[in-house]
């Protein structure tokens, strides 16, 4: 009897649902699933149905028949195609227990801190029609300075700075609570979005979203070098006005000058958090610096940008990409953390 409980409570989960990437930890154990948030659905007999999720369904973006497609059911940190989302959950719920016999788990799930009512609500029954017993929140930021390990229990002010896929979210934390918060719907996405729009204006070529990624992970910046062009890649594209395909070199230098605007809209958020923060909050993040997470924060230079424009030190967190989910995690694993449910 007390072995069966034991196995259900070991069950519990926290789940990170990101524009890109959704992470799965699994209480006592850590994150046990990191999958794209890509979903492919196959079109037959008058409906459609889950072809492959995560890392299957990415590696067919741009590659499908016409009866196969592939969706991103999150957008802008929020569910964008609800069905869709709830299927993607419940096979990352499924893929988490996989083997532990495990059933109906309490969950809990970070969320944007400038979702709405009906936003929260949506995520909730996401996680209930997946399968979860019970859904407790907390607002991303919050989860991902639980993650990066700051001082939470004390009156004293931290500025953590999560950038996603969809949302860049500045937050200054104390006392178990958001005490001021800037967000922007800018992320990875619209510094993808820069390089393709850039391909096709500037080389007359056309990429797609998988291809942009790549480029920005193996040879972008937030800032270009001070000396010369630095690294560089050769990439395939499609001529935009003929059927063939031809190569074209990129350099730091010139991704760094691409994805200018939505870098620059990054640090315009964080300046401006900070500009509009309470002094005494302020006092508090100058004498510790600034902390970095989120998948964003694995962009190269972005912490230097950043510092330069609010002449303060900024941190990357370790394992930014995780943040949310280990603090989500902590939140599920420790009792004493449950003040930072939302």
């Amino acid at each position: 009897m007390f072995k069966a409980l034991d196995l259900i409570k070991s069950g519990d989960l926290a789940i990170d649902l990101g524009t890109a990437n959704s992470l799965v930890y699994l209480k006592g154990e850590g994150i046990v699933v990191n999958e794209p948030s890509v979903v492919a659905l196959c079109a037959g007999g008058g409906r459609k149905t889950v072809q492959a999720v995560g890392f299957d369904a990415k590696q067919m973006m741009g590659r499908t028949p016409s009866h196969i497609e592939t969706i991103r059911p999150v957008r802008d940190g929020m569910v964008a195609n609800f069905e869709v989302a709830a299927e993607m959950v419940r096979m990352l719920i499924r893929r988490a227990r996989r083997g532990r016999g495990i059933f109906n788990p309490k969950v809990v799930v970070g969320v944007p801190a400038g979702a709405t009512g009906v936003e929260r609500q949506a995520v909730t029954d996401i996680c209930l029609n997946a399968g979860a017993r019970q859904v407790d929140m907390v607002v991303e930021p919050m989860a991902a300075a639980i993650g990066a390990g700051l001082p939470l229990d004390r009156p004293a002010g931290s500025m953590v700075i999560d950038i996603g896929g969809g949302t860049t979210e500045v937050a200054m934390v104390s006392m178990w609570g958001v005490v001021h918060a800037r967000s922007a719907r800018v992320g990875g996405d619209k510094i993808d979005a820069a390089i393709v729009d850039h391909m096709r204006r500037e080389h007359d070529l056309v990429i797609g979203e998988g291809a942009a990624e790549r480029i920005k992970m193996q040879i972008g910046a937030a800032k270009a070098p001070a000396d010369g062009e630095g690294a560089s890649m050769d990439v395939y594209c499609q001529d935009a006005r003929r059927l063939a395909s031809r190569q074209v070199r990129l350099t730091t230098r010139e991704v760094a000058e691409a994805i200018a605007e939505p870098v620059q809209a990054i640090v315009d958020t964080v300046a401006e958090a900070l500009k509009s923060a309470p002094s005494e909050l302020t006092a508090d993040v100058a004498a510790q610096g600034v902390f970095l997470t989120g998948g964003g924060a694995l962009l190269r230079s972005l912490d230097e940008r950043i510092a330069d424009a609010i002449d303060l030190p900024v941190t990357v967190a370790d394992n930014p990409l995780a943040c949310v989910a280990l603090g989500c995690g902590k939140v599920l694993d420790t009792q004493g953390w449950r003040e930072a449910l939302a």
